[in-house]
């Protein structure tokens, strides 16, 4: 395993321990801020940061947010950024 994979590794299991696993943090009402989960934005970032060490989407944080009882879409970037791209073609 090299460097990067196992910082991947690393990271991926932080976040499945202290975020996904831990009540507090996941049933807090503070974790929603507005319209956007947190849950969602870290399940996405973590997709998009496995897709430029691996190659390939992770597509699998729903699992560990669907654990909590949660629900994320990984490709929220890819929503976010259109929504934006087509205010501004709009405007």
């Amino acid at each position: 395993m090299g460097d990067k994979e196992k910082r991947l590794k690393d990271i991926r299991e932080w976040l499945i321990e202290n975020i996904f696993r831990d009540g507090y943090v996941m049933f807090s009402d503070a974790r929603e801020v507005g319209q956007i989960d947190l849950i969602e934005v870290i399940a996405s970032l973590y997709n998009e940061y496995h897709n430029a060490v691996m190659g390939k989407p992770y597509d699998y944080m729903f699992h560990w947010a669907n654990k909590c009882g949660s629900w994320v879409d990984e490709d929220l970037f890819d929503r976010v950024l259109k929504e934006e791209h087509q205010d501004e073609v709009d405007n």
